[in-house]
C-alpha cells in the first residue's frame, strides 16, 4: 500500500500548469555538465596528462625542419620582340593555367631533375638506405614491432618474392628519394596573384634554401628547354612541309601549263584572251564585213536590174552606178544630142552633118549600153563572190564557235588546276615566310616566368611547432577525456540518488549514508567513535525518520534488507542499532544471515551460540544474548549451525521469538540476507513491522534493485523507504538532484 501511495505522488506533482524558465534551465544544464566533469575529473585529468605528455615527448623527439621559400611570378605582360604570332605561345594566367604550373613543379619528373642536379641520391636525409640504424623508444609504439615478422608474413599470406634486377633496384631507390623529396615540397599559388610560392623543408637550413632556389632555377631552364624543343620541332616540320609544298607548287604549275597547251588555252600576247578567242573575234568581224558587203552588192544589183527594165534604162543606171566612164560617155552623149539639136535647127533633118552626128550618137549609145551591161555583169559576179565569201566565213565561224564551246569546258578544269596551283604556291610562300621568322625567333626565346624572390637561409625552424602540438594534444586529450566521461556516465547502471529511485519506483527516500574513511574501521565502531561525523548523522537521521513514520511506537521490528550481497546492509544495521542503543532506546540486533555470519565480527562479539541454537531449541534466548559494552546494545549472533535456514526463519519459534522481543525492546533490528540471493530474506519481511531497503549508491544495477524491491513487496513486506549506502558525498554533491550536496555541502558541521 505504501508503494502504491508513493507511486501516485509523482503523478499528482505533474498536474497543473508547468512553467519553464529558459535561464534557469540553462543554468541547470551548466551545473549538470560541470558536475559531470567534476565527477570524472580523475579520468579526464589522467587522459589529458597522458595525451599531452606523450605529445610533448613526441614533439621533443621530432627533428626540427627549416622551411625556405622561393617566389616565382608567371609573366602576364609579354614583351613582343617581333610582331608575329609565336610558335610557343605564352602561358595563360588563368587559375587553371597556374594550377597546371603548380602541378609541373610538384611532378615526379621535375623532382627527379632536382634530385639529379643536387645529387640527393647520396643524401641520407632523402635516401633512407644511407641512414644509420638507431633504436628509438617511440618505435615501440608502432604495432608492427610487437609481433615477430613471421607472424605478420603468415597473416598476409605467402606471396612470391619479386626478384629485381640491379637497374630496377636503383630505379626503385630513386623513386623513394623522389617521393621523400616531394613530401618536403609545398607549391601553391598566392591568392589571386600571378605568384607561385615554392616552400621546401629540410633538416639543414642551407640545404633548404639551396633546394628552393634550385627549383626556381630549373623551372625557368625547363621552360626555355621546352620552348627550344618546340621551336626545333616546328622548324623541322616547316622544313619538311616547305619541301613538300615546293614540289606540290611546281607539280601543279606544270600541270596547268601542260593542260593549257593541250587544250589550246594559251594566251596571245600579254592579254588574258586565248588565241582561239582572238581568232574568233577577228573571224566574226570579217564575217560581219562580208555580210555587209554582200548586202550592199545585192542591193546595188537589185537596183541596177530594176533600172534596166525601167523606161529610163541606161541613163538611170549610169547615174546609179556613178562610173566615170559611163558619166564621160553620158556627157559625150549629151554633147552630141546638143549638137544634133543645133544641127537640126541650123541644117534641117536631112543634112549630112546631122546624119553623121546621129550616127555618132548611135555608136556612143551602143558603147554606153555595152559598158553598162559589162558593169551589171561585174556586179553580179561581185555579188556571187560576196555570197561565197560570206558563206565561207560563216562556216569557219561556226567551226571556230564549236571549238570555243569545247575550250570553255576545258577552261573549267583549267581554273581548278590554277586554283590548286595558286593555293600550293600561297601555302609555300606563307610557310617560307614563317620559317624565316621562326629561324630568327630561336635566338630570342625568353621564359614565361621569373624568380621574384630567392630563398634566404631560414634562421628558425618552421616545424615542429611544439606549442601548437602541445596545445592541440591538450585540446584533443581533453575532448577524448570528456567523451570517455560521457561514455562512463552513460554506462552507469546504478542509482545515483534516492530521488531517482523514488521517481522510478514510488518508494520514499530515507536518506543517504556516506561512506566512512578508508582507515576509519567498521561502520558500527565509527558511528560511536565519531558521533559528530556525517555517517553518524545519517544514522541519527534514519532513526528520526523512522520515529516520525511510527509516532505511536507500535512498529518496533525493523528489517534491513537488500537485493544482493555487498550493499552495506549489515554494516548499516549494526551502526543503526548502536546509535539507537546509545540514545537510550532498548535495542536488540539479530543476525538473521545464517549463511554469511559476519555481524558478530563488526561488533567484536562471539558467535558460539546464537539464533540457530534458539530456533533449534538448544538454548533459550536469554542464553545467547550478548551486550555491547560501549552502548548497551543487545545482540544475538547467527549461531554456528546453518542447515536449512529458510525452515528455521519461517518456523513458529521464529515468530514467537520476534513477538517476545517486540514486547521487551523498543527496537528489534533484523539483519536479513539479500532477497535475490536466498529465499529466507523474503520470509523475514513478513515478521518485520518496517523494512528498510538498502541500495549501494551507484553500484547496484537499477534492474537488480527494482527486482529486489518487488520481491519484498510481493512477500508482504512493509517497505518504509530506501536508504542509499556507501555514498561518496563529494561526487554525490556534483549531481543535480534535490539531495545533492547533502552532508558535503555542510561538512563544516561534521567531524571526521
Amino acid at each position: 500500500m505504501a508503494t502504491q501511495e508513493v507511486h501516485d505522488q509523482p503523478a499528482r506533482r505533474q498536474t497543473g500548469p508547468i512553467s519553464f524558465d529558459l535561464s534557469a534551465a540553462a543554468a541547470t544544464a551548466v551545473r549538470r555538465t560541470t558536475g559531470m566533469l567534476l565527477r570524472h575529473k580523475l579520468l579526464i585529468g589522467t587522459v589529458v596528462i597522458l595525451g599531452t605528455g606523450l605529445a610533448a615527448l613526441v614533439a621533443l623527439r621530432m627533428t626540427p625542419l627549416y622551411t625556405a621559400e622561393t617566389l616565382i611570378m608567371v609573366e602576364h605582360r609579354k614583351n613582343k620582340v617581333v610582331a608575329y604570332q609565336e610558335v610557343v605561345t605564352g602561358l595563360s594566367t588563368e587559375l587553371g593555367a597556374l594550377q597546371s604550373e603548380v602541378a609541373i613543379l610538384k611532378s615526379p619528373a621535375f623532382a627527379e631533375k632536382v634530385v639529379n642536379k643536387l645529387g640527393l641520391m647520396n643524401d641520407p636525409e632523402f635516401n633512407a638506405a644511407l641512414r644509420p640504424e638507431k633504436t628509438d623508444w617511440l618505435a615501440y609504439l608502432y604495432p608492427k614491432t610487437w609481433l615477430p615478422d613471421s607472424w605478420w608474413n603468415a597473416a598476409r599470406g605467402d606471396r612470391a618474392e619479386v626478384q629485381l634486377t640491379p637497374e630496377e633496384k636503383v630505379a626503385n631507390e630513386k623513386t623513394s628519394v623522389v617521393e621523400a623529396f616531394l613530401y618536403n615540397l609545398a607549391v601553391r599559388p598566392q591568392g589571386r596573384s600571378y605568384v607561385i610560392s615554392v616552400n621546401f623543408d629540410s633538416e639543414d637550413p642551407r640545404k633548404a634554401a639551396l633546394i628552393a632556389n634550385t627549383i626556381g632555377e630549373l623551372y625557368l631552364v625547363d621552360q626555355l628547354d621546352e620552348k627550344f624543343k618546340a621551336s626545333k620541332r616546328a622548324t623541322a616540320w616547316l622544313e619538311e612541309r616547305i619541301a613538300e609544298l615546293r614540289r606540290e607548287a611546281k607539280t601543279t604549275g606544270e600541270a596547268v601549263e601542260k593542260y593549257r597547251a593541250e587544250s589550246g588555252l594559251t594566251s596571245a600576247g600579254g592579254g588574258g584572251d586565248t588565241i582561239l578567242a582572238q581568232q574568233l573575234g577577228e573571224l566574226n568581224t570579217n564575217y560581219v564585213l562580208a555580210r555587209t558587203k554582200r548586202q550592199e552588192a545585192e542591193a546595188k544589183y537589185r537596183e541596177v536590174s530594176t533600172l534596166m527594165q525601167s523606161p529610163r534604162g541606161v541613163s538611170a543606171i549610169g547615174d546609179v552606178l556613178g562610173s566615170p566612164l559611163i558619166q564621160a560617155l553620158r556627157q559625150q552623149e549629151v554633147e552630141l544630142q546638143r549638137k544634133i539639136a543645133d544641127a537640126t535647127n541650123r541644117y534641117g533633118t536631112k543634112h549630112p552633118t546631122l546624119t553623121a552626128l546621129q550616127s555618132e550618137l548611135r555608136d556612143l549609145q551602143g558603147q554606153i549600153r555595152a559598158d553598162v551591161n559589162r558593169i551589171v555583169q561585174n556586179l553580179g559576179n561581185e555579188l556571187e563572190l560576196a555570197r561565197g565569201r560570206e558563206a565561207g566565213l560563216k562556216a569557219s565561224l561556226d567551226q571556230m564557235q564549236a571549238q570555243r564551246d569545247q575550250q570553255q569546258q576545258s577552261t573549267v578544269a583549267l581554273k581548278t588546276l590554277e586554283r590548286d596551283a595558286e593555293t600550293a604556291q600561297t601555302m609555300y610562300e606563307a610557310l617560307l615566310t614563317r620559317f624565316q621568322e621562326i629561324a630568327g625567333q630561336n635566338d630570342i626565346q625568353q621564359p614565361d616566368a621569373r624568380v621574384v624572390s630567392e630563398a634566404a637561409i631560414p634562421l628558425n625552424p618552421s616545424q615542429p611547432n611544439k606549442k601548437i602540438i602541445v596545445l592541440l594534444a591538450l585540446l584533443a586529450s581533453g575532448t577524448l577525456g570528456v567523451l570517455l566521461a560521457l561514455l562512463r556516465e552513460q554506462s552507469e547502471k546504478g542509482f545515483r540518488s534516492p530521488h531517482q529511485f523514488e521517481t522510478a519506483t514510488g518508494v520514499r527516500s530515507l536518506g543517504i549514508v556516506p561512506s566512512i574513511p578508508r582507515f576509519g574501521g567498521s561502520p558500527a565502531a565509527y558511528a560511536i567513535d565519531k558521533p559528530l561525523s556525517a555517517f553518524a548523522e545519517s544514522m541519527q537521521n534514519l532513526r528520526t525518520t523512522l520515529l516520525l513514520a511510527n509516532p505511536d511506537g507500535h512498529q518496533r521490528v525493523i528489517l534491513f534488507s537488500s537485493s544482493v550481497p555487498g550493499e552495506g546492509k549489515s554494516s548499516i544495521a549494526a551502526a543503526f542499532a548502536r546509535i539507537c542503543a546509545n540514545s537510550g532506546q532498548k535495542t536488540i540486533l539479530l543476525d538473521c544471515d545464517m549463511r554469511r555470519k559476519g555481524l558478530h565480527d563488526m561488533l567484536k562479539m562471539e558467535n558460539r551460540r546464537g539464533l540457530y541454537e534458539v530456533l533449534s531449541g538448544e538454548c533459550a534466548p536469554s542464553e545467547v544474548i550478548q551486550t555491547d559494552p560501549r552502548t548497551g546494545l543487545h545482540f544475538i549472533a547467527s549461531g554456528r549451525g546453518s542447515a536449512l535456514p529458510q525452515d528455521m526463519l519461517g518456523s513458529s519459534r521464529m515468530h514467537q521469538l520476534i513477538s517476545r522481543l517486540a514486547l521487551e525492546y523498543d527496537r528489534v533490528i533484523l539483519d536479513s540476507p539479500p532477497v535475490l540471493a536466498v529465499s529466507e530474506g523474503k520470509l523475514l519481511t513478513a515478521l518485520a513491522d518496517q523494512t528498510v531497503f538498502i541500495v549501494h549508491w551507484g553500484k547496484t544495477k537499477r534492474e537488480t534493485a527494482m527486482a529486489g524491491l518487488k520481491e519484498i513487496v510481493e512477500a508482504g513486506g512493509e517497505v518504509v523507504g530506501v536508504l542509499f549506502s556507501q555514498v561518496d558525498i563529494r561526487r554525490h554533491a556534483q549531481y543535480e538532484f534535490p539531495d545533492s550536496g547533502r552532508y558535503h555541502g555542510y561538512r563544516r558541521y561534521y567531524a571526521n
